[in-house]
């Protein structure tokens, strides 16, 4: 028996017009080597990503000088990729096992996965340029603005709108979709809503992430100026320089599909580009945590460790070198919890900066921070 399905070859790798799909005595040769092959290296991805994911979470939950309130936003970039690599590739390995490739309703949901994953990132990114742009000012200011209360509440809007836009696409049913490109678009919905939550989330995230290189730079003169050995600020430098590499990293990749999909809702495009497009937004879910470990210490430290003790149970221990650092915090030793992690023995506290002790800096710096 035979039957007709119109084919959504996105992350399938399947041809792109419509074939035939062998079902009940003749299933036997539908899952060929082909499809073999995409379930490997689609499980294989999916794994590697949900790994580096996971070990970004750990390590700003477990590695002390991660541990600050502003790196809620890059845990919540994390959960936002898990939704590619924890559901999406796994999503079409189980239509590979199942002889339903190019089931349109996986399809659907791979899509509106990954509108959700974008949306998500491009505004965790905004708020997190903001909160290493207040780091670098006034610790009072920071300590007003950036409340555990506030962070909470960002993060629920955050979620929320993201949401709240995906559900509202599916209900309506407009596009752009890839799994559908016939969908109706409506220009000025699509215009208010791309304009507020891509287009001024990522202006504002250039800007505030620009201007937290130049505030970083007059801030470390100012220090040699004033000679002061207890100034400091609460942006990490090195984190603050990873963070602008993947949220570069991240527009690259998604730039493609972003203007092919905008594209899209004019004039019909090349379905091989609708893939390639596609394919390229989904790496960076992939690859995003590992250049975090490239391009930081703490990350890779932590990656090299929470690899060891997955994979070989190793039961080591290591101390933090020191390293000229404009952020002085007392007790310069890198911990994994024992209780959660007790191969590796190495126990250190949660240190969060209170708002005594920014007074107590606020008053060593004097003017050297507060006029930056």
């Amino acid at each position: 028996m035979a039957v007709n399905l119109t084919v959504y070859p996105h992350l399938s790798g399947s041809p792109t017009n419509t074939q035939v799909v062998k079902t009940g005595l003749d299933n036997d040769d539908v899952v060929s080597w082909n499809g073999v092959s995409r379930l490997i290296l689609f499980s294989a991805i999916a794994t590697g990503g949900s790994m580096g994911g996971i070990f970004v979470i750990s390590s700003v939950t477990v590695i002390e000088p991660l541990q600050v309130r502003g790196n809620i936003y890059l845990v919540n970039l994390a959960l936002a990729n898990l939704l590619v690599t924890a559901l999406v590739m796994p999503a079409s390995c189980v239509a590979i096992l199942a002889s339903i490739p190019n089931d349109p309703a996986i399809c659907n949901f791979q899509w509106q996965a990954t509108v959700l994953c974008f949306l998500v990132s491009i505004n965790s990114f905004m708020f997190m340029a903001v909160e290493s742009f207040l780091g670098l000012g006034n610790t009072v200011n920071y300590e007003l603005c950036c409340t555990k209360n506030r962070i909470v509440f960002v993060l629920t809007l955050i979620w929320t709108t993201s949401i709240g836009f995906v559900v509202a696409q599916e209900i309506t049913g407009f596009g752009p979709s890839f799994c559908d490109p016939s969908a109706p678009v409506w220009m000025p919905y699509h215009a208010i809503t791309g304009s507020f939550l891509v287009v001024l989330p990522v202006l504002i995230a250039v800007w505030y992430f620009t201007r937290s290189i130049f505030k970083l730079k007059n801030f470390k003169l100012q220090v040699e100026i004033l000679e002061d050995p207890t100034a400091y600020v609460l942006t990490d430098e090195y984190l603050l320089k990873s963070n602008i590499v993947v949220f570069t990293l991240m527009l690259v990749m998604w730039m493609p599909c972003v203007i092919v999909a905008t594209i899209s809702t004019v004039r019909p495009v090349a379905q091989h580009l609708l893939d390639s497009s596609w394919w390229a937004a989904l790496s960076n879910s992939c690859i995003y945590s590992y250049f975090y470990a490239a391009t930081n210490r703490d990350f890779r430290e932590a990656f090299n460790k929470l690899f060891y003790y997955c994979c070989c149970k190793s039961h080591v221990s290591f101390s933090r070198r020191q390293r000229p650092d404009s952020r002085r915090v007392k007790g310069d030793s890198i911990g994994l919890r024992v209780h959660i992690i007790p191969g590796l023995n190495i126990y250190a506290q949660r240190k969060e900066t209170s708002k005594d002790n920014s007074r107590n800096y606020q008053s060593k710096c004097g003017k050297g921070i507060s006029d930056l």
